[in-house]
């Protein structure tokens, strides 16, 4: 876990550049959070009453509007991607973040945000936060290592201040890192450790700002653990992994079948607004990062049926590819969740054996693994965000999710290197 050859006094200066570079990152968050909320509440609370149209009408006129502007900014700014998972690819083969891209990936996502697209804000700060660690490292000459400390600093101080838990983001960095040989156990000590003082301190700055922690954000009844729900896991942790396939699946194939547009940005945009607005407009629970909508979502899970339920789920990951496809810009983590809820409350509508926690809790940590390929991480997340008391039962979820999800990557590894060796 210790670099013997590391300067003691280049480590501790890393350290407190870590610790400021969490502050900072922290405060980044709280802006762009409360300008969400702020912009947000305006334009869908203010503006729609003011303007008197009928909620669908004005819903299909904010999402096109939403999808011109965001076909503009992409065009101005380039079309770079902001998607979580290629972001961080990326940096994992560099080592850095690209922070001339991270100005137009943020204010693109603030219009795509506003504009009620089925995103998250999780993946334009991981962006901002990271690459704010890169420029640092440039203006103070670090080496190599160092950047990739204060890059991966940046992103796990973002999401500690998100979630107000300093663990979650260290984690998640060191699992990027994809530790574990000999050599890679300095790992700990050029990632981990940095990255818990970064988080640790975006925390504190965070909590400060806001004035409170990030708490259980699915109330469910009161559940007790039982042995039996250890055997409901296995399933519900693989239907959440084939989910997550899926979603990852169809993403890169619209991804794919939208390229022929890469010359005709703002309309592909217009598009991805006029299909987001026409969702929203039938199913308004699909609209916006979902986080909200979940309360309409657990409390009438019931009255919604288990059908509507599965279409919602479904639509609401739908809706989340079209915009990530078209431009648009956002994190899919939030609407993974509220579709894993959705799903999850069907299930335990289908089979009332099972407690509703432990529907949600096992297929949430499926998708989140499958997604993320951080299983320790997405464990940790779905502790935080659903009860302790499903801890036992995402565990078990997570190792069914990650055997499928491995699985499914070897098979899928083996056939590319099949064929390049046919084409060689």
């Amino acid at each position: 876990m210790i670099d013997a050859q590391a300067n003691p006094r280049i480590y501790l200066r890393l350290i407190a550049l870590v610790a400021a570079l969490g502050a900072v990152s922290s405060l980044i968050t709280f802006v762009f959070i409360f300008l969400v909320k702020v912009m947000s509440n305006l334009v869908w609370g203010q503006v729609q009453t003011a303007s008197g149209l009928d909620a669908r009408l004005f819903t299909l006129i904010v999402c096109t509007a939403g999808g011109l502007l965001v076909g503009l900014l992409v065009k101005f700014f380039g079309d770079h991607s902001g998607i979580f998972a290629e972001v961080m690819q990326e940096f994992g083969k560099t080592g850095r973040f690209n922070y001339r891209h991270a100005p137009g990936i943020v204010i693109t996502a603030l219009v795509s945000l506003v504009s009620g697209a089925s995103l998250g804000p999780e993946a334009p700060l991981a962006d901002a936060c990271g690459s704010l660690g890169t420029w640092a490292s440039d203006r103070f000459k670090l080496s190599p290592q160092e950047t990739r400390s204060m890059g991966f600093s940046g992103v796990s101080a973002m999401l500690a201040a998100f979630i107000t838990a300093p663990l979650g983001g260290a984690v998640l960095g060191l699992e990027a890192a994809q530790g574990g040989s000999g050599e890679d156990r300095k790992e700990y000590f050029w990632v981990l450790f940095p990255s818990l003082v970064a988080s640790a301190s975006a925390t504190v700055v965070y909590v400060l700002l806001s004035g409170t922690f990030f708490e259980t954000l699915y109330q469910f009844p009161q559940y007790s653990p039982r042995l039996v729900d250890l055997f409901y896991a296995v399933p519900l942790g693989l239907l959440g992994g084939v989910v997550g396939l899926l979603f990852m699946l169809s993403l890169k194939q619209l991804q794919k079948l939208f390229l022929p547009m890469k010359k005709h940005l703002v309309l592909r945009g217009v598009i991805g607004g006029l299909g987001m607005g026409v969702i929203g407009a039938l199913l308004p629970l699909t609209l916006f990062s979902g986080e909200n909508q979940m309360n309409d979502l657990m409390s009438g899970g019931a009255q919604i049926g288990v059908a509507m339920l599965i279409v919602l789920g479904l639509t609401k990951l739908g809706a989340t590819i079209l915009v990530l496809s078209t431009g648009w810009k956002g994190g899919y983590i939030f609407p993974i969740m509220f579709s894993s809820v959705a799903l999850g409350m069907a299930l335990d509508l289908l089979f009332p054996n099972i407690p509703t926690p432990v529907a949600v809790a096992a297929t949430m940590a499926g998708v989140l693994v499958a997604v993320l390929r951080a299983p320790l991480f997405s464990a940790l997340f779905c502790i935080v965000l659903v009860q302790k008391e499903t801890a036992a039962v995402v565990a078990v979820a997570v190792v069914a999710s990650g055997l499928i999800t491995s699985l499914v990557m070897l098979r899928a590894a083996r056939r590319a290197e099949a064929r390049e060796k046919a084409a060689g």
